[in-house]
């Protein structure tokens, strides 16, 4: 058989191979084999925009292809096409012009079959239409904008060193020894590339590239995770790289000057629409902190970076958990004391060796997320939140009530002065939280930064503590639009969340005995206020009304804004867990002790099952 014979039986088979064209009859298939073009759609191009009009269909051969549809400027769906995707069936029949724009994330071969052909071809063969029509209804039904195709996580890397000085191997021998438990591990450079390739031999392009697209077809074949090592010169490996891989990696070593390869600046300049460039930053030893990161991702468009030092396990751990989608993000909800359950949580975690590889936190939940983000564990956490919470008794700082019931003074310098200069950048583990801008009315995540400043914002309690104000922009709690912020976790890659609730349920007593405290007659006028502090006076825990307290009232009429966000947080969350702290206040400090075990208990069953179920 010729390599030519040889070749169309192979692409007769894989044509076969579509759950759509394996319904046509023999006769079918050989005028689709007889008629289709072969063509190479190299990484950035586009294959097609959304509106325009053409009518042929295409069939994945090899690569990878984005799509994405827009409405009214913003962002409505997003996928991916893999090998053996069928995409602009759509036209075929319906007549409407494409639906979302198309373009190539890696070097792709497509195999094009002409709209007439396929129409005419589709009309007289029941099977393959009924199949196409099925196809078409699943893809309608996904206008209302969810995904049509997941996207794959990602199985090949291009790394580029920043420096000649750099030592990649290293590295990629650390990386490769977790990997290798995970799948089969490539590392390739130019010269294995040379090796295969003599670049002299007369060729036409097209035909080179199809080969040189075979053969890397083939390393994804017998490999799950391939990493490219490009040059520290720019040159059409470098480039070959960029274009065949589904993440960029930039390796800098902290203890060098900053700086920035030839690749990097000559190839990385333009946008990677659809690609990540991350920025590994390798550290010598284990600093309790990294620092100067900021100086690091300044004039570099970086997707994520990670801090990693060869001689911590953990570091390269959670960096390829991170790499390949399989990390693990734990989102912390707010509630005041009540959410001192975290640390419980937390516990739980750490007995069963679920590591956390991202973390968030609203309100009291950023407070306990950054002590996790620094590399306390559970039992750290805990002496260090009592020092800040507890014992400093910092919401006892009373003023005229005008703002707010506390002057903030005393509180914002604690924070201060706990947190110090840390900045969210210099963090082991990344970290997030959220806060509510009320000058603009909208939810915004702290991803960089003093870490102070960022949880200052995010406990804000409207009414409690004085808003934050920088830049002439006022940040008031979290919690008003985003209480279990998982979901953020989700949009900056993380593979599983796990979601932590510390204000289910409510304290149903207090909300009955409250009528006892108003006008019989006049149905929403306070009795004599006295009355309730003498009432309030009389119990051994003063923290604990049996009437819900102005904080207390404060804070869940806040909650009621962001319960639709937390429904979708619960339905996205791998793991949701629900911490019953209705018998506590949101200002019941003194009740650290008892929170933490509820939390461990409360959780521990559904964390050992949530890891029985993936293994």
């Amino acid at each position: 058989m010729t390599i030519k014979t040889k070749r169309k039986s192979i692409l007769s088979q894989f044509i076969t191979a579509s759950d759509l064209l394996q319904e046509l009859p023999r006769s079918a298939l050989k005028k689709i084999l007889s008629c289709r073009v072969r063509e190479f759609l190299p990484s950035g191009k586009i294959l097609f925009h959304q509106g325009d009009t053409s009518k042929d269909i295409f069939i994945v051969a090899a690569g990878r292809l984005h799509y994405q549809r827009e409405e009214n400027g913003k962002v409505i769906a997003k996928g991916e096409f893999n090998k053996s995707d069928l995409l602009g069936e759509l036209s075929i029949f319906t007549g409407e012009p494409r639906s979302a724009t198309v373009v190539a994330v890696r070097d792709s071969e497509l195999i094009r079959i002409p709209g007439e052909l396929a129409r005419e071809i589709f009309s007289s063969n029941p099977q393959a239409l009924l199949q196409i029509t099925k196809i078409i209804a699943e893809r309608l039904s996904g206008r209302n904008g969810k995904k049509i195709l997941s996207i794959r996580p990602p199985s090949s890397f291009c790394i580029f060193p920043c420096a000649k000085e750099i030592e990649i191997a290293p590295f990629l021998a650390a990386l490769a020894s977790i990997l290798d438990k995970k799948g089969r591990v490539k590392v390739i450079n130019r010269l294995d590339f040379e090796s295969i390739f003599d670049l002299n031999i007369k060729l036409k392009k097209t035909e080179k590239e199809h080969r040189i697209l075979e053969w890397f077809q083939e390393l994804e074949l017998e490999n799950d995770y391939l990493f490219y090592i490009g040059d520290y010169e720019d040159t059409d490996w470098s480039s070959r790289c960029v274009r065949q891989s589904d993440r960029i990696l930039l390796l800098q070593d902290t203890s060098l000057p900053f700086s920035k390869s030839v690749s990097e600046i000559s190839l990385l300049q333009e946008k990677q629409q659809f690609k990540s460039i991350d920025l590994i930053l390798l550290h010598k030893g284990n600093k309790k902190l990294p620092e100067n990161t900021l100086a690091y991702l300044q004039g570099r468009n970086i997707t994520r970076h990670y801090h990693v030092a060869l001689t911590n396990l953990s570091t390269i751990e959670r960096m390829s958990r991170r790499l390949i989608g399989n990390s693990h993000g734990l989102a912390l909800g707010g509630g005041g004391a009540k959410a001192f359950a975290h640390l419980g949580v937390l516990r739980g975690l750490e007995e069963n060796h679920l590591e956390v590889d991202m973390v968030s936190g609203t309100s009291a939940g950023s407070v306990f997320a950054a002590l996790i983000s620094m590399g306390y564990d559970s039992k750290s956490a805990e002496k260090k939140s009592k020092e800040l919470w507890v014992d400093k008794d910092l919401l006892s700082e009373y003023t005229i009530p005008i703002i707010s019931l506390v002057s903030g003074k005393k509180y914002t310098e604690a924070i201060k002065d706990f947190f110090g200069e840390v900045r969210i950048e210099d963090l082991w583990i990344p970290y997030f939280a959220v806060s509510t801008d009320l000058t603009n009315s909208r939810t915004v995540i702290h991803d960089s930064g003093f870490l102070w400043k960022a949880i200052r914002a995010s406990t804000s309690l409207p009414g409690i503590v004085p808003p934050f104000v920088e830049d002439n922009i006022m940040y008031v709690d979290g919690g008003l639009m985003d209480n279990v912020p998982g979901i953020i976790l989700k949009e900056r890659g993380a593979g599983k969340i796990i979601c932590v609730d510390v204000f289910d349920g409510i304290n149903t007593l207090q909300d009955k005995n409250i009528n006892n405290y108003f006008e019989q007659a006049n149905p929403g006028i306070l009795s004599n206020p006295l009355l309730q502090l003498g009432s309030f006076l009389k119990f051994q825990n003063l923290l604990k009304p049996n009437f819900p307290p102005i904080g207390e009232i404060l804070i869940r009429s806040m909650l009621v804004a962001s319960r639709e966000r937390l429904h979708r947080t619960e339905k996205e969350a791998d793991l949701f867990l629900k911490i019953p702290t209705a018998d506590y206040g949101v200002l019941d400090w003194s009740s650290f002790s008892k929170l933490i075990p509820l939390g461990y208990n409360s959780s521990i069953k559904s964390i050992q099952d949530f890891i029985e179920s993936r293994s």
